[in-house]
């Protein structure tokens, strides 16, 4: 029987079913007003959602998408044979909800360089954009962790440094936008930060103001005294689409669509009101716009962030994944249920917030089996993730004397992940920009010790405390000696 699907275009909107929300604006009237650079499944679940709902009012805030690596090529195919337009599936633990988002107006891919990356570099320094956002993920702005710094050692900042015209580092193209629009006697874009990194628009900030000093002193200076870097908190579960996704979408809703977004219902976004160029009124659709992002970005960061790794490597080795599945076994909720409150003293009050409930309210997201989050997703890049949601928590820990154990139980457990061998002596993949020195590293603890992974991974000041690797080197004992269930067990009964 032949599919009765519709493939996803403007001209086939009116022939969607009536259950499917669609665009309630005149797309060919929006003009383009932010660049985006990192159009994945978080963005287009989360600002491209929020700017979507804009558009109804406000025509003026298209968004460009732009993508830098080699795996958007897809993302661009999937795109402009959909005129930009994609599906997104909003999952509670029970039903679906489903909408055509139309914010996406325009999709530049750069990996091919030439023209294309000048095509990326002169829609930032159109007059039209505003705002120039990214959800590139935390090894993309190339920072040294042992500092806090530009990674000037990285070949790909390197590469841009010499040649910051036709730059291939989100960086560099930020750069290489301002610089035009300086030399035009423009304004500057803001930055918009998006990705799940502590205080992001100074992070931002700070690698963009200490690369322009190399290329342009001038323009750091310009850069300094004009540009906004707003941090943002930026919160809602989005697994990577399945083949099962696209599939459900097409035989429950008769959507051809080559890749659809599915995420919780839950979605949350905190900005630094900061948009000398002016901003969308992403208010009017649920976002919160602050003076401070610190207080609601360090609640999410450690204690949401921070959870879904706690959870990730010792849920991995326990057999688990898929987020739902752990989290249906009594000794995972109940370690993840010790991990949040135990890092509780690490957040500050958060205005309007109640920490009990959202944490409550956490645990149910993770237990959502419509939304089915793949540990594996989770467990990627330990060696940005451990540093930005969970070091700051245990360096504050030890200053306060307050409880550790789990929070080394979950150190250990990422440890152990990265020996990059299962109980079963099955191989993991270990996708992270230093697997191999986390493999090199991990697996000398087996006769050296925490100690050393430690100090490397996280700071000189963890390693060299005394108290945690020792709590860190008996869980990997027992990891080592009798497996991770029986490591969360030993958790459950000293709880």
């Amino acid at each position: 029987m032949a599919s009765r699907s519709v493939k996803l275009s403007t001209k086939n909107l009116s022939k969607l079913k009536a259950s499917v929300g669609k665009p309630k604006f005149d797309r060919s009237t929006v003009k383009t007003g932010i660049v985006h650079l990192g159009v994945g499944g978080f963005h287009r679940s989360h600002q491209a959602m929020y700017t979507h709902k804009v558009l109804e009012e406000d025509p003026n805030w298209g968004i460009c998408g732009v993508g830098l690596v080699p795996g958007d090529k897809k993302m661009q195919d999937a795109l402009s044979a959909q005129d930009n337009l994609y599906t997104l599936m909003s999952k509670t633990s029970k039903a679906t909800t489903v909408e055509v988002i139309g914010s996406i107006v325009d999709y530049l891919y750069a990996g091919n360089g030439g023209d294309a990356t000048a095509a990326v570099i002169n829609r930032l320094a159109s007059p039209d954009t505003r705002i120039a956002s990214l959800t590139v993920t935390e090894k993309a702005y190339t920072v040294d962790d042992s500092t806090g710094d530009l990674d000037v050692k990285n070949t790909m900042i390197q590469h841009d440094l010499a040649n910051p015209n036709v730059p291939i580092t989100p960086v560099g193209y930020i750069v290489a936008g301002l610089k035009k629009r300086m030399d035009s006697g423009m304004a500057p874009y803001t930055v918009l930060s998006c990705d799940n990194l502590p205080m992001n628009g100074r992070l931002m900030e700070r690698v963009v103001g200490q690369y322009a000093e190399i290329v342009d002193p001038q323009l750091a200076n310009w850069i300094k005294e004009y540009t906004a870097f707003p941090s943002t908190m930026v919160d809602r579960i989005t697994p990577s689409t399945t083949d099962a996704d696209i599939e459900y979408l097409s035989k429950a809703y008769e959507i051809e669509d080559a890749w659809p977004v599915c995420a919780e219902d839950y979605t949350q976004w905190v900005i630094e009101d900061k948009f000398p160029l002016g901003r969308p009124e992403w208010e009017k659709t649920g976002a919160l716009m602050v003076a401070d992002v610190e207080p609601y970005e360090l609640m999410k960061l450690r204690l949401l962030n921070g959870s879904h790794s706690a959870l990730a490597y010792l849920s991995y080795l326990a057999g688990h994944r898929s987020v739902h599945q752990a989290m249906e076994d009594d000794l995972v909720y109940s370690f993840i249920e010790r991990y949040m409150n135990a890092v509780t003293p690490t957040v500050p009050d958060v205005p309007g917030v109640d920490l009990v409930a959202y944490k409550d309210t956490l645990r149910e997201r993770f237990s959502n089996p419509n939304v089915s989050d793949q540990i594996t997703r989770l467990a990627e890049d330990g060696s940005k993730k451990m540093v930005g949601f969970i070091r700051g928590s245990i360096s504050e820990l030890l200053a306060s004397g307050d409880d550790t154990t789990p929070v080394a139980a979950a150190v250990a457990g990422w440890i152990r992940f990265c020996r990059g061998y299962d109980e079963k002596g099955e191989e993991i993949e270990i996708n992270d920009p230093q697997a191999l020195a986390l493999k090199e590293t991990a697996n000398k603890t087996k006769t050296q010790g925490s100690s050393d992974f430690l100090k490397r991974f996280l700071s000189e000041e963890i390693g060299s405390n005394a108290r945690f690797v020792s709590q860190v080197d008996g869980f990997l004992q027992t990891l080592d000696n009798h497996g991770a269930s029986e490591l969360l067990a030993q958790l459950a009964k000293t709880k």
